[in-house]
Protein backbone atom coordinates (compact mmCIF):
# COMPACT_ATOMS: atom_id res chain seq x y z
CA UNK A 1 0.00 0.00 0.00
CA UNK A 2 3.11 2.30 0.02
CA UNK A 3 3.86 1.77 -3.59
CA UNK A 4 4.23 5.29 -4.35
CA UNK A 5 5.82 6.78 -0.62
CA UNK A 6 7.63 3.74 0.70
CA UNK A 7 9.99 5.89 2.39
CA UNK A 8 7.34 7.53 4.26
CA UNK A 9 4.35 7.26 7.12
CA UNK A 10 1.02 6.42 5.67
CA UNK A 11 -0.06 8.99 8.71
CA UNK A 12 1.05 11.38 6.62
CA UNK A 13 -1.03 10.92 4.05
CA UNK A 14 -4.50 10.27 5.44
CA UNK A 15 -6.60 10.09 2.71
CA UNK A 16 -4.65 7.52 0.73
CA UNK A 17 -2.95 7.76 -2.24
CA UNK A 18 -3.51 5.72 -5.13
CA UNK A 19 -6.53 3.67 -3.24
CA UNK A 20 -9.57 5.51 -3.64
CA UNK A 21 -9.17 7.25 -0.62
CA UNK A 22 -12.65 5.39 0.33
CA UNK A 23 -14.11 2.12 1.97
CA UNK A 24 -12.02 -1.00 0.53
CA UNK A 25 -10.20 -1.76 -2.28
CA UNK A 26 -8.13 -4.60 -1.09
CA UNK A 27 -8.43 -7.68 -4.41
CA UNK A 28 -11.13 -9.17 -1.67
CA UNK A 29 -13.48 -6.51 -2.99
CA UNK A 30 -14.90 -7.94 -6.14
CA UNK A 31 -14.47 -11.48 -5.05
CA UNK A 32 -18.14 -12.73 -5.70
CA UNK A 33 -17.41 -11.53 -9.74
CA UNK A 34 -16.06 -13.89 -12.06
CA UNK A 35 -12.96 -12.74 -13.19
CA UNK A 36 -9.60 -13.24 -15.57
CA UNK A 37 -6.62 -12.75 -13.76
CA UNK A 38 -3.14 -11.16 -14.55
CA UNK A 39 -3.99 -11.07 -17.82
CA UNK A 40 -0.77 -10.16 -20.48
CA UNK A 41 -1.80 -7.63 -22.50
CA UNK A 42 1.91 -7.12 -24.38
CA UNK A 43 2.52 -11.05 -24.19
CA UNK A 44 5.96 -10.42 -22.79
CA UNK A 45 5.45 -12.58 -18.94
CA UNK A 46 6.30 -9.15 -17.63
CA UNK A 47 4.24 -8.43 -14.40
CA UNK A 48 4.01 -4.98 -15.45
CA UNK A 49 1.86 -6.17 -18.46
CA UNK A 50 -0.52 -8.15 -16.50
CA UNK A 51 -4.23 -7.08 -16.39
CA UNK A 52 -7.48 -8.31 -14.41
CA UNK A 53 -10.87 -8.28 -16.07
CA UNK A 54 -14.21 -8.71 -13.95
CA UNK A 55 -17.45 -9.54 -15.08
CA UNK A 56 -20.89 -8.63 -14.63
CA UNK A 57 -23.54 -11.25 -12.88
CA UNK A 58 -26.20 -11.02 -15.67
CA UNK A 59 -24.74 -13.33 -18.14
CA UNK A 60 -24.39 -11.55 -21.93
CA UNK A 61 -22.97 -12.48 -25.50
CA UNK A 62 -20.90 -8.92 -24.83
CA UNK A 63 -20.57 -5.88 -22.51
CA UNK A 64 -19.33 -2.52 -22.70
CA UNK A 65 -16.04 -1.76 -20.90
CA UNK A 66 -14.22 0.43 -18.40
CA UNK A 67 -10.64 0.25 -17.77
CA UNK A 68 -9.89 1.94 -14.52
CA UNK A 69 -6.49 3.01 -14.24
CA UNK A 70 -4.71 3.27 -10.42
CA UNK A 71 -2.99 5.94 -8.82
CA UNK A 72 0.62 5.36 -7.44
CA UNK A 73 2.34 9.01 -8.68
CA UNK A 74 3.75 6.81 -11.61
CA UNK A 75 5.35 4.75 -9.07
CA UNK A 76 4.33 1.52 -8.93
CA UNK A 77 4.23 -0.85 -11.77
CA UNK A 78 1.64 -3.29 -9.74
CA UNK A 79 -1.47 -2.22 -8.18
CA UNK A 80 -4.31 -3.51 -10.03
CA UNK A 81 -5.24 -5.06 -7.24
CA UNK A 82 -6.36 -2.22 -5.35
CA UNK A 83 -7.38 -0.01 -8.33
CA UNK A 84 -10.65 1.15 -6.38
CA UNK A 85 -12.28 -2.10 -6.98
CA UNK A 86 -15.12 -1.66 -4.37
CA UNK A 87 -15.84 1.87 -5.65
CA UNK A 88 -15.54 2.19 -9.27
CA UNK A 89 -15.14 -1.15 -9.78
CA UNK A 90 -18.41 -2.54 -8.38
CA UNK A 91 -20.36 0.34 -9.67
CA UNK A 92 -19.08 -0.10 -13.34
CA UNK A 93 -19.96 -3.88 -13.09
CA UNK A 94 -23.45 -3.75 -11.77
CA UNK A 95 -24.21 -1.16 -14.45
CA UNK A 96 -23.44 -4.20 -16.63
CA UNK A 97 -19.72 -2.95 -17.90
CA UNK A 98 -16.44 -5.64 -17.98
CA UNK A 99 -14.18 -3.54 -15.30
CA UNK A 100 -10.27 -3.66 -16.50
CA UNK A 101 -7.56 -3.02 -14.11
CA UNK A 102 -4.61 -2.99 -15.71
CA UNK A 103 -0.75 -2.31 -14.63
CA UNK A 104 1.33 -0.46 -16.35
CA UNK A 105 5.08 0.41 -16.12
CA UNK A 106 6.37 2.50 -13.67
CA UNK A 107 8.55 5.58 -13.81
CA UNK A 108 11.64 4.17 -13.02
CA UNK A 109 10.51 0.81 -15.62
CA UNK A 110 10.24 3.08 -18.43
CA UNK A 111 10.60 7.13 -19.33
CA UNK A 112 7.37 8.52 -21.06
CA UNK A 113 5.62 7.90 -23.38
CA UNK A 114 6.11 4.35 -21.93
CA UNK A 115 3.26 4.29 -19.65
CA UNK A 116 0.81 5.50 -22.00
CA UNK A 117 2.20 3.15 -24.66
CA UNK A 118 1.01 0.29 -22.07
CA UNK A 119 -2.96 1.59 -21.39
CA UNK A 120 -2.94 1.61 -25.34
CA UNK A 121 -1.70 -1.71 -25.50
CA UNK A 122 -4.50 -2.51 -23.19
CA UNK A 123 -7.19 -1.11 -25.52
CA UNK A 124 -5.59 -2.89 -28.63
CA UNK A 125 -5.74 -6.60 -26.87
CA UNK A 126 -9.45 -5.80 -25.70
CA UNK A 127 -10.21 -5.26 -29.21
CA UNK A 128 -8.11 -7.93 -30.79
CA UNK A 129 -9.74 -10.53 -28.48
CA UNK A 130 -13.02 -9.18 -28.32
CA UNK A 131 -15.16 -12.52 -28.68
CA UNK A 132 -13.03 -14.85 -26.09
CA UNK A 133 -13.29 -11.83 -24.13
CA UNK A 134 -16.89 -10.73 -24.47
CA UNK A 135 -16.20 -7.26 -25.26
CA UNK A 136 -18.79 -5.09 -26.92
CA UNK A 137 -15.95 -3.07 -29.15
CA UNK A 138 -18.38 -0.06 -29.63
CA UNK A 139 -17.94 0.99 -26.33
CA UNK A 140 -15.07 1.20 -24.05
CA UNK A 141 -14.63 3.91 -21.75
CA UNK A 142 -11.53 4.60 -19.53
CA UNK A 143 -11.04 6.07 -15.96
CA UNK A 144 -8.70 6.71 -13.65
CA UNK A 145 -7.72 7.84 -10.32
CA UNK A 146 -4.79 10.41 -9.07
CA UNK A 147 -1.80 9.53 -11.77
CA UNK A 148 -4.00 7.34 -13.31
CA UNK A 149 -6.17 10.09 -13.84
CA UNK A 150 -3.52 11.58 -15.57
CA UNK A 151 -3.27 8.43 -18.07
CA UNK A 152 -7.11 7.96 -18.49
CA UNK A 153 -7.20 12.21 -19.61
CA UNK A 154 -4.56 11.41 -22.04
CA UNK A 155 -5.77 8.38 -23.47
CA UNK A 156 -8.91 10.66 -24.36
CA UNK A 157 -7.12 13.15 -26.62
CA UNK A 158 -4.25 10.82 -28.10
CA UNK A 159 -6.78 8.64 -29.55
CA UNK A 160 -6.13 9.11 -33.22
CA UNK A 161 -2.09 10.16 -32.28
CA UNK A 162 0.86 8.41 -33.25
CA UNK A 163 4.04 9.92 -33.59
CA UNK A 164 3.71 13.87 -32.65
CA UNK A 165 5.92 16.47 -32.39
CA UNK A 166 6.64 19.86 -29.85
CA UNK A 167 9.41 21.85 -30.75
CA UNK A 168 12.57 19.78 -31.33
CA UNK A 169 10.79 16.55 -29.77
CA UNK A 170 8.76 13.71 -31.11
CA UNK A 171 7.24 10.87 -29.09
CA UNK A 172 5.30 7.95 -30.44
CA UNK A 173 2.61 8.05 -28.53
CA UNK A 174 0.64 5.28 -29.59
CA UNK A 175 3.70 2.49 -29.43
CA UNK A 176 3.50 -0.85 -30.76
CA UNK A 177 3.24 -3.04 -27.72
CA UNK A 178 1.51 -6.40 -28.27
CA UNK A 179 0.07 -8.69 -31.07
CA UNK A 180 -2.47 -6.17 -31.55
CA UNK A 181 -1.25 -3.26 -33.31
CA UNK A 182 -3.90 -3.61 -36.31
CA UNK A 183 -6.71 -2.14 -33.84
CA UNK A 184 -7.55 0.52 -32.68
CA UNK A 185 -6.75 2.16 -29.05
CA UNK A 186 -9.21 4.59 -29.09
CA UNK A 187 -11.51 5.37 -26.05
CA UNK A 188 -15.07 6.60 -26.35
CA UNK A 189 -15.43 8.22 -22.48
CA UNK A 190 -12.93 9.34 -19.81
CA UNK A 191 -13.49 9.63 -16.23
CA UNK A 192 -10.41 11.63 -14.26
CA UNK A 193 -10.58 11.45 -10.17
CA UNK A 194 -8.41 14.01 -9.14
CA UNK A 195 -5.55 14.05 -11.71
CA UNK A 196 -2.41 15.87 -11.70
CA UNK A 197 -3.08 16.59 -15.80
CA UNK A 198 -1.95 19.86 -16.42
CA UNK A 199 2.29 18.05 -15.87
CA UNK A 200 3.49 21.77 -16.56
CA UNK A 201 0.99 23.70 -14.22
CA UNK A 202 1.34 21.27 -11.44
CA UNK A 203 1.86 24.41 -9.17
CA UNK A 204 -0.94 26.15 -9.52
CA UNK A 205 -2.36 25.65 -6.11
CA UNK A 206 -1.44 24.62 -2.76
CA UNK A 207 -0.68 20.69 -3.06
CA UNK A 208 2.02 18.55 -2.51
CA UNK A 209 5.27 18.78 -4.94
CA UNK A 210 4.58 15.56 -7.34
CA UNK A 211 7.94 16.98 -9.49
CA UNK A 212 9.81 14.47 -8.13
CA UNK A 213 7.98 11.52 -9.51
CA UNK A 214 7.24 13.08 -12.68
CA UNK A 215 10.82 13.91 -13.41
CA UNK A 216 12.20 10.41 -13.62
CA UNK A 217 9.68 9.52 -16.50
CA UNK A 218 11.17 12.86 -18.54
CA UNK A 219 14.78 11.28 -18.24
CA UNK A 220 15.51 13.01 -14.83
CA UNK A 221 14.34 16.66 -16.33
CA UNK A 222 12.31 19.39 -14.95
CA UNK A 223 9.22 21.31 -16.98
CA UNK A 224 11.34 24.03 -17.51
CA UNK A 225 14.45 22.50 -18.59
CA UNK A 226 12.21 20.23 -20.76
CA UNK A 227 8.96 21.85 -21.64
CA UNK A 228 8.35 19.92 -24.94
CA UNK A 229 8.92 16.49 -23.10
CA UNK A 230 5.69 17.85 -20.84
CA UNK A 231 3.58 19.08 -23.49
CA UNK A 232 3.82 15.56 -24.71
CA UNK A 233 2.69 14.32 -21.45
CA UNK A 234 -0.35 16.58 -21.08
CA UNK A 235 -4.17 15.70 -22.79
CA UNK A 236 -4.26 19.68 -23.76
CA UNK A 237 -1.65 19.00 -25.99
CA UNK A 238 -3.60 16.82 -28.51
CA UNK A 239 -6.96 18.14 -28.18
CA UNK A 240 -9.56 19.01 -31.07
CA UNK A 241 -13.31 19.01 -31.08
CA UNK A 242 -13.27 15.17 -32.13
CA UNK A 243 -12.32 14.15 -28.62
CA UNK A 244 -14.67 12.17 -26.47
CA UNK A 245 -16.68 13.35 -23.42
CA UNK A 246 -14.62 14.03 -20.11
CA UNK A 247 -15.95 13.92 -16.87
CA UNK A 248 -14.02 15.25 -14.05
CA UNK A 249 -14.33 14.95 -10.42
CA UNK A 250 -11.92 16.75 -8.15
CA UNK A 251 -11.65 17.72 -4.10
CA UNK A 252 -10.65 21.28 -2.98
CA UNK A 253 -9.85 19.73 0.25
CA UNK A 254 -7.10 17.67 -1.47
CA UNK A 255 -3.83 18.69 -0.42
CA UNK A 256 -2.33 15.99 -3.00
CA UNK A 257 -3.30 17.67 -6.47
CA UNK A 258 -4.58 20.92 -6.12
CA UNK A 259 -8.17 20.90 -7.60
CA UNK A 260 -7.04 23.94 -9.88
CA UNK A 261 -5.79 21.10 -11.92
CA UNK A 262 -9.22 20.05 -12.84
CA UNK A 263 -10.20 23.16 -13.30
CA UNK A 264 -7.75 24.30 -15.69
CA UNK A 265 -8.20 20.64 -17.72
CA UNK A 266 -12.05 21.32 -18.05
CA UNK A 267 -11.56 24.99 -19.11
CA UNK A 268 -9.43 23.62 -22.04
CA UNK A 269 -11.83 20.85 -22.56
CA UNK A 270 -14.30 23.64 -23.09
CA UNK A 271 -12.11 26.31 -25.27
CA UNK A 272 -11.56 23.13 -27.70
CA UNK A 273 -15.26 22.31 -28.18
CA UNK A 274 -14.99 19.06 -26.38
CA UNK A 275 -18.20 17.59 -24.23
CA UNK A 276 -17.23 17.72 -20.59
CA UNK A 277 -18.44 18.22 -17.17
CA UNK A 278 -16.62 19.14 -14.08
CA UNK A 279 -18.08 18.20 -10.41
CA UNK A 280 -16.00 19.71 -7.89
CA UNK A 281 -16.29 18.63 -4.06
CA UNK A 282 -15.75 19.40 -0.74
CA UNK A 283 -13.46 16.15 -0.54
CA UNK A 284 -9.98 15.35 -0.39
CA UNK A 285 -7.78 13.26 -2.67
CA UNK A 286 -9.69 10.31 -3.48
CA UNK A 287 -12.61 8.87 -5.48
CA UNK A 288 -15.77 9.52 -3.99
CA UNK A 289 -18.42 6.48 -3.55
CA UNK A 290 -21.36 9.18 -3.77
CA UNK A 291 -20.02 10.22 -7.48
CA UNK A 292 -19.56 6.80 -9.09
CA UNK A 293 -23.15 7.24 -9.89
CA UNK A 294 -22.53 10.17 -11.86
CA UNK A 295 -19.84 8.27 -13.66
CA UNK A 296 -21.80 5.08 -14.89
CA UNK A 297 -24.65 8.22 -15.77
CA UNK A 298 -21.73 9.98 -17.52
CA UNK A 299 -20.63 6.92 -19.50
CA UNK A 300 -24.15 5.78 -19.89
CA UNK A 301 -24.91 9.10 -21.79
CA UNK A 302 -22.26 9.07 -23.68
CA UNK A 303 -22.69 5.31 -24.88
CA UNK A 304 -26.38 5.98 -26.01
CA UNK A 305 -25.04 8.74 -27.86
CA UNK A 306 -22.71 6.53 -29.78
CA UNK A 307 -24.81 4.54 -30.68
CA UNK A 308 -27.24 6.71 -31.83
CA UNK A 309 -24.83 8.33 -34.19
CA UNK A 310 -23.94 5.09 -35.43
CA UNK A 311 -27.54 4.34 -36.60
CA UNK A 312 -27.91 7.46 -37.66
CA UNK A 313 -25.04 6.96 -40.28
CA UNK A 314 -26.49 3.74 -40.69
CA UNK A 315 -28.66 4.00 -44.10
CA UNK A 316 -29.54 1.25 -46.22
CA UNK A 317 -27.48 2.17 -49.17
CA UNK A 318 -24.44 4.07 -48.94
CA UNK A 319 -24.49 3.88 -53.01
CA UNK A 320 -27.71 4.74 -54.53
CA UNK A 321 -25.90 3.79 -58.08
CA UNK A 322 -25.13 0.16 -56.73
CA UNK A 323 -28.94 -0.27 -54.97
CA UNK A 324 -30.07 -1.87 -57.71
CA UNK A 325 -27.69 -5.32 -57.49
CA UNK A 326 -28.69 -5.50 -53.90
CA UNK A 327 -32.50 -5.12 -53.00
CA UNK A 328 -32.76 -5.62 -49.14
CA UNK A 329 -30.39 -6.49 -46.49
CA UNK A 330 -31.80 -7.36 -43.06
CA UNK A 331 -30.36 -8.01 -40.13
CA UNK A 332 -32.14 -8.97 -37.09
CA UNK A 333 -31.46 -10.91 -33.63
CA UNK A 334 -28.32 -12.10 -35.22
CA UNK A 335 -29.51 -13.36 -38.84
CA UNK A 336 -28.78 -11.65 -41.63
CA UNK A 337 -30.91 -11.87 -44.47
CA UNK A 338 -29.86 -10.54 -47.71
CA UNK A 339 -31.58 -10.12 -51.11
CA UNK A 340 -30.90 -9.29 -54.93
CA UNK A 341 -30.00 -9.62 -58.75
CA UNK A 342 -26.27 -10.44 -58.44
CA UNK A 343 -24.00 -13.27 -57.64
CA UNK A 344 -20.76 -11.73 -55.31
CA UNK A 345 -18.87 -12.68 -52.18
CA UNK A 346 -18.99 -10.48 -49.27
CA UNK A 347 -17.42 -10.04 -46.06
CA UNK A 348 -18.14 -8.05 -42.99
CA UNK A 349 -16.05 -5.77 -41.65
CA UNK A 350 -15.88 -4.57 -37.75
CA UNK A 351 -15.73 -0.61 -37.12
CA UNK A 352 -11.63 -1.60 -36.99
CA UNK A 353 -11.29 -3.34 -39.89
CA UNK A 354 -11.26 -6.68 -38.30
CA UNK A 355 -13.29 -9.49 -40.68
CA UNK A 356 -15.42 -11.37 -38.73
CA UNK A 357 -17.49 -13.18 -41.45
CA UNK A 358 -16.86 -13.95 -44.99
CA UNK A 359 -19.68 -15.47 -47.25
CA UNK A 360 -21.30 -15.75 -51.22
CA UNK A 361 -24.39 -14.63 -52.39
CA UNK A 362 -26.21 -16.28 -55.17
CA UNK A 363 -28.82 -13.97 -56.63
CA UNK A 364 -31.62 -15.69 -54.37
CA UNK A 365 -32.68 -14.48 -50.76
CA UNK A 366 -29.93 -16.14 -48.30
CA UNK A 367 -29.59 -15.72 -44.45
CA UNK A 368 -26.88 -16.46 -42.57
CA UNK A 369 -25.92 -16.79 -38.90
CA UNK A 370 -23.84 -13.68 -37.07
CA UNK A 371 -25.34 -14.02 -33.78
CA UNK A 372 -21.64 -14.98 -32.59
CA UNK A 373 -20.14 -11.40 -33.69
CA UNK A 374 -20.07 -8.98 -30.67
CA UNK A 375 -22.62 -5.61 -30.23
CA UNK A 376 -21.36 -2.71 -32.31
CA UNK A 377 -21.20 -1.09 -35.70
CA UNK A 378 -20.65 -3.21 -38.76
CA UNK A 379 -19.83 -2.88 -42.62
CA UNK A 380 -21.28 -5.12 -45.28
CA UNK A 381 -18.86 -5.20 -48.39
CA UNK A 382 -18.58 -7.13 -51.57
CA UNK A 383 -16.49 -7.77 -54.71
CA UNK A 384 -18.88 -6.01 -56.88
CA UNK A 385 -18.81 -2.44 -54.82
CA UNK A 386 -21.66 -2.41 -52.07
CA UNK A 387 -20.71 -1.08 -48.88
CA UNK A 388 -23.56 -1.17 -46.32
CA UNK A 389 -23.84 0.32 -42.56
CA UNK A 390 -25.60 -2.21 -39.93
CA UNK A 391 -25.91 -2.10 -36.24
CA UNK A 392 -25.34 -5.64 -34.29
Amino acid sequence: MLAAFCAMSLNAFPQGWGFGGFGNNGSSGLDSYTSKKDVNYVGDGKGFHAMDIYYPKEAKESYPVVIHIYGSAWSSNNSKGSADLTTVGEGALKAGYIFVTPNHRANNDAQWPGQINDIKAVVRYLRGNAESLKVDTSFIAISGFSSGGHLATMMGTSRNVREYTVGNTTMDIEGNLGQFTDFSSSVDAVCDWSGPVILNKLNCGSAMDLNSFISPMMGNCSASQCPDKYALATAVTFMDPTDPPYLLVHGSADNIVAQCQSELLYNELKKNDIECQYIPTGSGHGVNADKVPDMIEFFNKARVKKMEALEATANPFLNSDVAGSLTSVNFKNGILTLSGSDSYSFKVVDIVGKVVFCGTYKAVEQSYNLSEIAAGLYILTTDSGINHKFIR
